[in-house]
C-alpha cells in the first residue's frame, strides 16, 4: 500500500506555467464572455495588456480606473500563489481556468465510504494523486493524518467532489477546504458534452483503467471493506488499487477539459502539456474482483 503518514513540501510554479488567469476578465465587475471576447480581439489580450490599454472597449470605459485596480489585485494575487482568491472571484462555470496555474501543487481526490450519508456512514479511504504519486489514507490507519496533508494543497481536483467528496471531508474533520480552490470536473466535462458517470466519461474520451478492474463500481468498494473487515486482506488491496484508478484519471480527464474548453472560448492562452505523473504498482486480488463479479454479486454475500 503507498500511503503518507506525514506532510510533504508544498510545490512550486514550474518557471513559464502561467497560462489562462492572465488572460482572464470574466471575474471583473461587469464583465462577461461577450467583453472578453472583445478585449481580446482588441489586443488586450492579458492583465498587463489591461492596465496599460487607454482603448477599453466602450461598455466598460466608465469604470477603467476600478477595473485597473482589480487586475493590479489579481496581478499580486497570481503572484502570491492565492488560488482561493481566484476561487471566490472566478464565476464557478468557469473554474476550470484555475487548472494551469495551479496544478503544479495540485490533489487529485476521491474517497471511499460504506454509505452515502456522512450522518450514518464512515470514510474508509481517502485517495490522493499528487505530482509525488499516489497517497492512501485509510481508516483506522492513517486518515487521521489527512488534515494536515491537505493544507498543503493550492487546489483540489475532485470528479462529483462538491456534492459527496468535500462535504463528507469536513462532515468528519471540519473546514478542511477554507483555504483550498476546487475544481469539480463533473461540471466541466458537462461543458464539453461529457455527462455521466466517471467510468462512462473516461471510456469515451479513451481515458482508460486495467480492464481487471473496470467491473467493480461503488457499492463494490464498500463490499470490500466489509470483507477486509472480515479478514480479507486482498479485498484492502484491491479497494485501494480500485481508488488509485478512479484518481489517476482525473488529471487526464482535467487536461482533455481544459484544452477543449480554451479552444471553445477563442482563449489567446496555448493548449496544455500533459503533466506524466509516478506509475503505480499497487496491487489487486483478482480472486476479490471474480467474487463480486460473481456469486457475491448474486447472493450478496461479503
Amino acid at each position: 500500500m503507498e500511503s503518507c503518514g506525514t506532510p510533504w513540501p508544498r510545490q512550486t510554479r514550474p518557471p513559464g506555467s502561467r497560462i489562462v488567469l492572465p488572460h482572464t476578465f470574466v471575474h471583473l465587475p461587469n464583465v462577461g464572455p461577450v467583453t472578453e471576447q472583445a478585449l481580446w480581439d482588441s489586443g488586450i489580450r492579458t492583465w498587463v495588456d489591461f492596465r496599460s490599454s487607454n482603448n477599453l472597449p466602450p461598455r466598460i470605459r466608465a469604470q477603467s480606473r476600478g477595473l485597473k485596480d482589480k487586475v493590479g489585485e489579481c496581478i499580486e494575487r497570481l503572484e502570491d500563489e492565492d488560488a482561493t482568491y481566484f476561487a471566490r472571484t472566478i464565476p464557478r462555470f468557469e473554474s476550470w481556468r484555475m487548472f494551469a496555474d495551479f496544478r503544479h501543487n495540485a490533489a487529485y481526490l476521491d474517497i471511499e465510504t460504506t454509505g452515502l450519508s456522512p450522518d450514518y456512514s464512515i470514510i474508509t479511504l481517502v485517495g490522493i494523486l499528487d505530482r509525488d504519486g499516489y497517497h492512501a489514507f485509510v481508516y483506522d490507519q492513517n486518515l487521521s493524518d489527512l488534515r494536515e496533508a491537505l493544507e498543503q494543497y493550492d487546489l483540489i481536483v475532485t470528479f462529483n467532489g462538491a456534492s459527496f467528496d468535500l462535504p463528507f471531508i469536513e462532515s468528519h474533520f471540519g473546514e478542511v477546504f477554507k483555504h483550498t480552490a476546487h475544481i469539480d470536473l463533473r461540471f466541466v466535462l458537462n461543458r464539453i458534452g461529457q455527462k455521466g458517470g466517471l467510468k462512462a466519461i473516461e471510456g469515451r474520451l479513451g481515458v482508460g483503467r486495467p480492464s481487471e478492474l473496470t467491473t467493480l463500481d461503488g457499492f463494490d468498494a464498500v463490499r470490500m471493506w466489509r470483507m477486509w473487515e472480515l479478514g480479507n486482506r486482498g479485498a484492502l488491496d484491491t479497494l485501494i488499487r480500485y481508488n488509485a484508478e478512479d484518481v489517476f484519471s482525473l488529471p487526464k480527464l482535467a487536461e482533455i477539459a481544459y484544452n477543449r474548453l480554451t479552444s471553445s472560448i477563442g482563449s489567446p492562452a496555448p493548449k496544455l502539456d500533459p503533466v506524466e505523473y509516478p506509475e503505480t504498482d499497487l496491487p489487486f486480488d483478482l480472486d476479490v474482483v471474480d467474487y463480486l463479479a460473481g456469486s457475491g454479486r448474486r447472493h450478496g454475500r461479503w
